[in-house]
């Protein structure tokens, strides 16, 4: 990555937006639906993907180069995707929803049943609580009081969320990302829409303090210093370069999946090509913090861009 860096083979010179919208399925008395794996099956739209419960759907929208009327284009496209996903849901009872914890969710609605089969899901569940080394814990003030545990990560599967693409110069990258840093308070203080959860009044903003516990690989009895959530804003600001938050993560945080990895970076590198970095997206995508530095590839060319929870 500093290689790529220092020799310049970032794509560089414009700057994209993108987007993701999560959203739960509900039925008629607005419980939760677990129509979601069908709608997926049925789905042939790429930009339909499933998330971590069967009662939620996350659409990711195009990236658009961000200049004129980029934001109605996107506004546009995503009320399109929603209305069709809408008529789909419409065919199985059941219809979907923006918020960012679904009030009707109980206890039993979190239970392995409401799992996406999907094998990365169990796999993350089972590997964050051996972790833990025990249950996963809620504890939360608010205007009540929840205290409850679980064995399962499907806690996380509460939150949904817009989430917002930014990819940016490499030159820029750092000033950039620690203006996201600087102002993530403020736009999210003006954006809270989650304060129930589980039929108690919590936080006006639940989903920080959910989403930072039910996924927190640090057990309850044992925190050694300096230790952080998976769920976390960072430690500091960066200085020279993004590659910084990666070294940061890298020796910070527990492995938790493993991949068969055969390609050699700095081969291809030395080849001409472009690296996918898979152990290093793969790290990345199991720590979330509310601005996530990225490395993608688009048309064969890489990029960096920022990744935040914006309402």
């Amino acid at each position: 990555l500093e290689h790529m860096l220092r020799k310049g083979i970032f794509e560089s010179g414009i700057t994209r937006i993108g987007a993701e919208q999560e959203f739960c399925l509900v039925k008629d008395d607005f419980r939760p639906s677990m129509c979601g794996p069908e709608l997926m099956e049925e789905s042939t739209d790429p930009h339909l993907t499933s998330e971590l419960a069967k009662y939620n759907l996350e659409v990711n929208l195009d990236p658009l180069t961000l200049q004129g009327d980029c934001f109605s284009k996107m506004e546009g496209q995503l009320r399109s995707l929603l209305s069709q996903i809408e008529q789909d849901a419409a065919k199985k009872g059941a219809k979907i929803i923006l918020t960012g914890i679904l009030p009707t969710i109980k206890k039993r609605d979190l239970v392995f049943d409401y799992m996406t089969p999907n094998p990365r899901y169990f796999a993350l569940s089972e590997m964050l609580r051996k972790a833990r080394g025990e249950d996963f814990k809620l504890h939360i003030n608010g205007i009540d009081e929840l205290i409850v545990k679980h064995d399962t990560i499907l806690f996380e599967a509460c939150n949904t969320s817009f989430q917002i693409h930014l990819q940016t110069d490499p030159e820029y990258f750092v000033a950039q990302y620690n203006w996201a840093q600087a102002i993530a308070g403020p736009v999210l203080s003006i954006a809270t829409n989650s304060p129930l959860l589980l039929g108690h009044e919590l936080w006006s903003e639940t989903r920080i303090a959910l989403f930072q516990q039910s996924i927190d690989t640090r057990s309850a009895l044992y925190q050694p210093r300096e230790s952080q959530p998976r769920v976390t804003f960072g430690s500091e600001w960066i200085k020279k370069s993004v590659a910084e938050i990666f070294k940061d993560d890298i020796s910070r945080f527990t492995l938790l999946i493993t991949s068969q990895i055969d390609e050699n970076s700095q081969e291809l590198l030395k080849n001409g090509q472009v690296p996918k970095l898979r152990a290093l997206c793969l790290h990345n995508g199991t720590i979330y913090k509310w601005n996530r530095a990225c490395y993608g590839i688009s048309n064969g060319v890489p990029h960096l861009r920022h990744f935040g929870w914006a309402s």
